[in-house]
């Protein structure tokens, strides 16, 4: 049965492509946003709705008669949470675009025994390596004693939601660096070792299993990291402290990149699961990570299961779901393999 959405924040980069993939799939929808301007511009057949975040009785009535909340309204961290309970105190499933890993946190603390599906961070950055672990572990046979998520990235343009998203991550997070090297495709991947989202998602489906995640880097980068790994615990003040200087950077972004450029732009996870001597490895290949993005999201909408706060591989069926985004249209390209 499709079920009818109510795409909030349509109006930015993100989620006019989520409404234009919406259109595509002949999805029944609605778009929530802040500007009537802007709401009328965006491409799309869905009623529009001004929609005031700070007012509980305009969200709650966006979502009266709606299946499923899409939301792209960021930062996450500053207006994401009312909206996510505008969702659970109406009933209605919930997905969103989040990369931020504070935001994460607090959605799987506060609302892991919610009556209805909260299924937050469903974009490119996230979704792949969560359910590639899934898969790993399954391959696998057993439960693995240790995880590793890498993202190879190249040619992505970060929109201007994006930068303050990466903002608010930078100043917020406790890091801990070091250096991660895995078997990729043609060799080996070496990354640099950061605290990324499957850190949170993991856990909540294989809560024994350590988990390592990076994003890929020239060799010499990894282990000028591995060195200087022991002083980033006291580096955090210090980025606090340029918070205002690279929020200014962020508000200097363009919206996003061009059709042209947002098309070039590729990235890979490589999700290892490992238990004793044995491994499996799962790569997802992507081109525009932005279109693909939307698919996500449009596709989570329609396919997410059960209740409470989530791991996108917790509510949907990681082959299953992998398998449904493996196509090559306007909205980007998606293939995996078990490797």
């Amino acid at each position: 049965m499709t079920r009818t959405v109510a795409l909030l924040g349509a109006t930015g980069y993100t989620g006019r492509l989520t409404a234009a993939e919406l259109e595509r799939k002949g999805i029944p929808h609605r778009l929530g946003g802040r500007s009537k301007a802007r709401l009328a511009a965006v491409p799309s057949t869905g009623e529009r709705h001004l929609v005031d975040l700070a007012d509980p009785s305009s969200l709650d009535g966006f979502l009266d008669g709606v299946d499923v909340l899409i939301t792209c309204v960021g930062p996450f961290t500053e207006l994401g949470m009312p909206v996510v309970e505008a969702a659970v105190r109406t009933g209605t499933p919930y997905v969103d675009s989040t990369g931020e890993t504070a935001f994460m946190a607090e959605v799987y603390r506060r609302f892991r025994d919610a009556a209805s599906a909260v299924v937050p961070a469903c974009g490119f950055d996230y979704i792949p390596g969560d359910l590639g672990v899934a898969v790993a572990a399954d391959a696998l046979g057993r439960t693995p004693a240790e995880v590793d998520v890498v993202y190879a990235i190249r040619h992505a343009k970060p929109t201007r939601g994006t930068a303050h998203s990466a903002v608010g991550i930078i100043t917020s997070m406790r890091p801990h660096l070091g250096r991660l090297v895995v078997r990729g495709e043609d060799g080996p991947v070496t990354a640099v070792q950061l605290p990324w989202g499957e850190e949170l998602t993991v856990p909540l489906h294989l809560p024994t299993t350590q988990v390592r995640t990076g994003v890929a880097a020239p060799g010499w980068m990894t282990r000028v990291t591995e060195a200087i790994a022991p002083v980033a615990p006291y580096t955090a003040p210090a980025t606090r402290l340029a918070s205002p200087l690279l929020r200014r950077w962020a508000d200097r972004r363009p919206e996003g990149p061009s059709d042209a450029d947002r098309g070039r732009a590729e990235a890979r996870t490589y999700s290892v699961a490992r238990a004793g001597s044995d491994e499996v490895r799962v790569v997802v290949r992507m081109r525009d990570v932005y279109g693909l993005t939307a698919r996500f999201l449009v596709g989570a909408s329609q396919r997410l299961r059960g209740t409470g706060a989530m791991a996108t591989a917790e509510a949907l069926p990681a082959r299953a779901f992998l398998d449904e985004m493996s196509y090559d249209d306007e909205g980007g390209a998606l293939s995996w393999s078990v490797l």
